[in-house]
């Protein structure tokens, strides 16, 4: 089934900020409507990582001594956060909150950004 759904890879390169959410909601989607194990879904969220950010986890686990076996997800994602959701994520979106107002934009306009900078 793994194969079948083709999950989301990442591989470092981000054309913006969010890129980094986006592979992670995409990876949070797939484990929710399948029901994957705790232990599938470490797996799977390493055996996505692409090109750099495959050579870059393999030095985070042998410099900090990590068994990826032993791993958590929630120890994944603190590691990946702190390499890649970096303070340009939380300025770009802070940026674009306070870039935010109504001008000639509805109500329902409005919203609509609002909620997409909430995403």
């Amino acid at each position: 089934m793994f194969k079948k759904e083709k999950p989301h890879t990442f591989d470092g390169e981000m054309k913006k900020s969010q890129d980094v959410e986006a592979w992670f909601l995409g990876m949070n989607m797939l484990f929710r409507v399948h029901g994957y194990s705790k232990n599938m879904k470490d797996g799977i969220s390493t055996f996505s990582l692409k090109i750099k950010v495959d050579i870059w986890w393999d030095d985070v686990k042998n410099v900090r001594g990590i068994w990826e076996e032993k791993m958590t997800l929630s120890e994944f994602k603190k590691h990946f956060r702190k390499k890649y959701l970096s303070e340009r994520f939380y300025d770009d979106r802070e940026r674009g909150f306070y870039d935010l107002n109504m001008g000639c934009m509805t109500n329902e306009e409005y919203t609509s950004r609002f909620l997409e900078l909430l995403r």
